[in-house]
């Protein structure tokens, strides 16, 4: 990599949000130059920032000009599809070699849920952009998804309608760190499943939630509809209660969740366990 280059920044997508957060945190920690892009403002220290106030080409082609790298992320609205396609054509007019783009877990697409459908057909045409080095990495459910349930667990009751169905959690950091491998150009390109270190069913969680905390905490199942409702009430959009509730319905019929080898394989340490998760928020379960 000439000088030059390794000056040039690294963009990251979504950098007021989970994975794009924890992207852009790793990278200025390893002394990379970081333009996170967000609607929000920033929150990163030491990092440029461009504040994407509409996704039109012009302010894409402004994000990710003169960038030696780029994480692309697509917000979960009705229009995702669309927006996907617009970025991936941004990046390749903007010639950015080396892109990381999150995705979702490949058997939702091949099962024909409307999340994997949406990912899927952004997947097809980044593979086929002119762009040298390309990652899409595939992650399970997120860890961190499970401290929207904080007063639940705190309450003694964990509440899901994915019955047995297991998830092969795993914690954003590790996604976030096998990202940085690709960005910087330390991982080779491909589509990653990523999971956690196991496959677990929400009344596994909620057991390993007792054994860390040391308290009953007892999982509760609702069905799919009832889920789906609850997500109305608490505010949201039809497109995300629908969205979730299928992939609800889909995990409940998930006896086994094939893991990946991804966090070990690009980052060199084994993924993190849920225990340790938990551990690590102890003080958000109340």
């Amino acid at each position: 990599m000439a000088a030059s280059e390794a000056h040039a920044p690294i963009a990251v997508f979504g950098a007021s949000g989970q994975v794009g957060g924890a992207i852009a945190a790793q990278l200025i920690a390893g002394g990379q130059t970081v333009r996170t892009v967000s609607r929000r403002a920033a929150r990163h220290r030491g990092a440029q920032h461009h504040r994407l106030a509409e996704w039109s080409d012009a302010e894409l082609h402004a994000a990710l000009a003169h960038c030696r790298a780029a994480f692309l992320m697509v917000p979960l609205v009705p229009e995702a599809t669309a927006l996907g396609l617009r970025l991936n054509a941004a990046a390749e007019a903007a010639g950015v070699p080396t892109v990381v783009r999150l995705s979702v877990l490949r058997g939702l697409a091949r099962d024909g849920l409307a999340l994997g459908r949406l990912h899927a057909a952004i997947d097809a045409d980044l593979r086929q952009r002119r762009i040298r080095a390309q990652t899409i990495l595939c992650p399970d459910s997120f860890m961190q998804n499970l401290l929207g349930a904080a007063p639940q667990v705190a309450a003694g009751e964990l509440q899901d309608a994915t019955g047995q169905g297991r998830m092969g959690f795993v914690d954003v950091d590790d996604i976030a760190a096998c990202a940085v491998q690709a960005l910087t150009g330390r991982a080779a390109p491909g589509i990653v499943d990523v999971t956690g270190p196991e496959a677990l069913s929400m009344p596994e969680v909620a057991a390993r939630f007792a054994a860390v905390l040391g308290r009953p905490v007892a999982y509760r199942d609702m069905p799919v509809d009832a889920l789906r409702r609850q997500y109305l009430a608490w505010g949201m959009t039809t497109f995300l209660a629908d969205t979730l509730a299928e992939l609800a319905a889909w995990t409940r019929a998930q006896a086994e969740t094939p893991l990946s080898d991804a966090v070990a394989t690009m980052t060199g340490r084994p993924p993190t366990p849920l225990e340790a998760f938990i551990r690590r928020n102890r003080e958000v379960w109340g």
